[in-house]
């Protein structure tokens, strides 16, 4: 399908943009009769070059991202999109993993290619968007053009075979390298015109980083369609580029709806009066959409619509159709194009079709994990579909807090509720099922005792299992992934000290008042003895203490064992004092 479009594309619609390019204070078009003919180009240098490679592409979002990975994809190569953020050792740790043998980059990022090119001597690195690169690229051209034909001109390639491998985002876990295929990148762009109004003459932003599926997806969904995307590198001149490009739509991270947002309330009461030109809506993905900034979009005259997806299902399982977004829920789930979706017993979203990973590159373990024998993918995420196939997600698997009653706690939902309250930037809710104990993390503009209040009359409405027990207020935004996801792993507290529960905490005051107990016994015995055998008499007051130990010493005794007991007690809170401290708590 995604060929087909192409080729589609490069006929009917060879004079129409493709992409615009940001030129001072104007936007350049690049026509699909140009950017067909610059990923032909590159297809023939990767055929004659480096036949059937792994290539790792290295960049910002940019027109010749996008033109090397179109290539990649139609000349029978598997593409590595990299994250601009590793380090060198890091990139050359991924590329040596799955075995590229090229690189090739932007001039943003040439230092780093060559140190990468420097820890690989053997791998070809090669940049792209400079004079000695449109030089080679006109050479090319020449001879394809005179002795060969173009990727368009022959049989489509297999769209099932794998054509990339994307690194997973790493929120909770180390980053895997997912195969996929043509065919999920067909699957997302067709159940996205499906669900969309996207059509041949629209305008919209190549906004998400080209290295996230997302980001993959949804340009090849706007190519297909024949959606005209203005190239943003950078995301935080987002309000920028949606006014230069005159966006209709654009796909977007819950971070960015935000920032979009609030640079349209500062111009305007609504998108249409600050912009000149109204926004029809925009998809959000990557992470949950929270109420109040749906809201807050809805407010602006903006349709905030949503979707699921992961790396492993190319970013595909559930779209809101513009028709009816039925705000709440996660999207509608694709029923068609050859994908299934069902909900198992415990409650898990499992997905099946030509959009679902091959395998993780390298790791047969970790593959058997999530994908059954009979091709069901577990995206270990939990949630519900309802009748119209409307998907709600109430949490991660791997997040849910299992408390020590049985009852389980979803971290999302407590995190949707405090994202609700007024000047909550962003929180992070995590737990210890022993102690039964729920923390916040909250990143906002309010007093620490404010917020205290406000997560104070949360918990009233709580039932007692789900109430937050410890809150936790910080003064910067949370770490985030390239992608925009909040690093989960790197924002959720440590677990409190070992001995947590109430049984244990028995325990340990019941040994501790044994101990005691059997010091005082072996004192009531034998001290007095060996006193006695060294001469040592007591006079004054400590003969009378003397003579009360040992007319009394089953009181003694009992006396030893209750304060040992309390004792107890008390060396356990203080083993526990420094955790909370370290989080706040009062």
């Amino acid at each position: 399908m995604l060929f087909e479009a192409f080729k589609r594309n490069r006929a009917e619609l060879a004079d129409k943009a493709s992409f615009l390019i940001a030129a001072g204070d104007r936007s350049v078009p690049i026509a699909w009769r140009q950017f067909a003919r610059d990923v032909e180009t590159v297809a023939y240098l990767i055929e004659t070059r480096a036949p059937r490679a792994k290539i790792g592409i290295l960049g910002e979002n940019s027109y010749e991202w996008m033109v090397a990975h179109a290539a990649c994809l139609f000349a029978g190569a598997v593409a590595v999109p990299l994250e601009v953020t590793l380090a060198p050792e890091e990139i050359a740790e991924r590329l040596q993993f799955v075995g590229a043998s090229v690189l090739v980059h932007s001039s943003l990022h040439l230092e780093r290619a060559r140190a990468v090119g420097k820890l690989m001597p053997s791998l070809f690195v090669a940049g792209f968007g400079s004079k000695n690169t449109d030089r080679v690229m006109a050479a090319a051209r020449a001879k394809f053009e005179a002795e060969s034909t173009s990727v368009f001109d022959r049989p489509p390639r297999d769209e099932n075979e794998t054509a990339m491998i994307v690194f997973t985002s790493g929120t909770t876990s180390k980053p895997r390298g997912a195969e996929l295929s043509i065919a999920g990148i067909s699957a997302f762009a067709a159940f996205a015109g499906a669900q969309l109004s996207m059509k041949p003459g629209d305008r919209s932003l190549m906004l998400l980083p080209l290295f996230h599926i997302y980001g993959i997806c949804a340009s090849y969904a706007m190519l297909v369609h024949g959606v005209a995307q203005g190239v943003c590198p950078d995301f935080r001149r987002i309000y920028d580029a949606v006014e230069r490009f005159r966006a209709n739509y654009c796909f977007l991270v819950p971070a960015l709806a935000d920032v979009l947002a609030a640079k349209i309330e500062r111009r305007g009461a609504t998108a249409a009066q600050a912009l000149g030109t109204p926004i029809d809506w925009v998809l959000v993905g990557g992470a949950p959409l929270s109420s109040a900034t749906r809201e807050r979009l809805q407010r602006l005259g903006v349709m905030a619509l949503t979707a699921y997806g992961l790396t492993e299902t190319t970013a595909l399982y559930s779209v809101a159709p513009v028709a009816a977004p039925h705000p709440g829920s996660a999207g509608q789930v694709c029923k068609s194009f050859g994908v299934e979706t069902k909900v198992s017993d415990r409650g898990e979203l499992l997905i099946r079709g030509p959009n679902v990973l091959k395998r993780y590159y390298g790791e047969p373990g970790r593959t058997a994990e999530v994908l059954s024998s009979d091709g069901w993918f577990h995206t270990g995420d939990l949630g519900q579909i309802d009748a119209q196939g409307f998907v709600r997600i109430t949490g991660r698997a791997s997040r849910t807090i299992v408390l020590s009653s049985g009852k389980k706690v979803a971290p999302e939902e407590l995190e949707e509720k405090l994202l609700s309250i007024p000047g909550v930037k962003e929180a992070v809710v995590s737990g210890d099922g022993a102690s039964r104990e729920v923390r916040a993390e909250i990143f906002t503009d309010l007093s620490e005792a404010a917020i205290r209040q406000r997560v104070d009359d949360l918990n009233c409405l709580l039932p007692v299992h789900k109430r937050i027990r410890t809150t936790s207020v910080r003064n910067e935004p949370f770490p985030r992934t390239p992608s925009g996801k909040i690093a989960v792993a790197a924002a959720v507290p440590p677990p409190a000290a070992p001995v947590e529960s109430s049984v244990s905490r028995r325990m340990f005051r019941v040994v501790g008042a044994c101990a005691f107990a059997a010091l005082g016994v072996l004192l009531l015995n034998v001290l007095p003895q060996a006193l006695e055998r060294m001469g040592v008499t007591f006079s004054g007051p400590a003969q009378i203490v003397w003579e009360f130990v040992e007319e009394f010493g089953e009181i003694v005794l009992a006396v030893f064992a209750i304060a040992a007991y309390f004792l107890s007690g008390r060396i356990l809170l203080r083993r526990k004092a420094p955790d909370r401290a370290r989080k706040g708590t009062p």
